[in-house]
């Protein structure tokens, strides 16, 4: 007898996940499992998934939306860390480590998620231990990019960073059109941009205006269009650049 079509079971195609998040990288067993072990929620535009400093007792996989993850400072400034869209996890390091959480995840816009225990995750990983494999990877190349970020600032020009955070955000979360443009469907403002490259806002705005001249780039409602990803690449830092200028670097 076929399984009914649950809403979890409906999501389980890996077509329909970006390409770069993991749950796209799963075997179909695994991501049937993953998705099946809680139930979907939804989230209001600022409502908070996850919040600095309480217990890991849940995660997220996230079905639809984007989240921002800050951190707050003692004066209560929050700095945008990164951003988290379909097929991310939210939450996954408290609940995986048992430490209080170190950042908040807030929705920006709607926001669908499947919320899962500690416990459920903590049985799907003993019953898919290559999905934990996969994971695992998942957590150190959050860390990694992390780390080269912080490496960037310090180093690399304002343009490099910028066209960085651009071709990453393309690259994991981008959506082809017929044309070949890349388009970025989340709905980031300049001044987050700005933060996630480590970028004045004054200069974020001047590096986005000469991209837009130039072409490599169109800026629509709620999303960037990435038209020329080749000229990102070549005007971001490199990989082995990024490995250069890192002391101590991961291996």
């Amino acid at each position: 007898m076929p399984h009914p079509l649950t809403p979890q079971r409906a999501l389980a195609d890996r077509a329909g996940w970006p390409q770069g998040s993991l749950v796209a990288q799963l075997a179909d067993a695994e991501r049937i499992a993953l998705l099946a072990a809680g139930a979907l929620v939804q989230f209001r535009d600022d409502d908070i998934l996850v919040r600095q400093g309480d217990a890991g007792d849940r995660l997220y996989v996230l079905t639809s939306g984007m989240v921002k993850i800050s951190v707050a400072t003692e004066t209560g400034t929050e700095t945008t860390l990164a951003v988290r869209a379909r097929g991310d996890l939210i939450g996954e390091f408290a609940v995986l480590d048992g430490m209080p959480r170190t950042a908040t995840a807030r929705a920006v816009g709607a926001v669908g998620a499947i919320k899962i225990a500690r416990a459920r995750f903590a049985a799907f990983g003993q019953q898919y231990p290559a999905a934990q494999t996969a994971i695992t990877r998942s957590l150190v190349a959050k860390m990694r990019s992390a780390t080269e970020r912080r490496a960037a600032e310090r180093t690399w020009g304002a343009s490099e960073r910028i066209a960085q955070v651009l071709y990453e955000l393309a690259a994991c979360y981008g959506e082809q059109d017929p044309d070949g443009t890349v388009v970025i469907p989340l709905p980031l403002t300049q001044s987050e941009l700005g933060e996630l490259a480590g970028v004045a806002v004054s200069t974020t705005e001047r590096i986005l205006g000469e991209l837009r001249k130039e072409g490599v780039i169109a800026t629509r409602y709620r999303e960037i269009a990435v038209r020329g990803m080749d000229v990102l690449a070549a005007l971001r830092f490199s990989s082995q650049d990024r490995a250069k200028s890192i002391t101590g670097g991961h291996a």
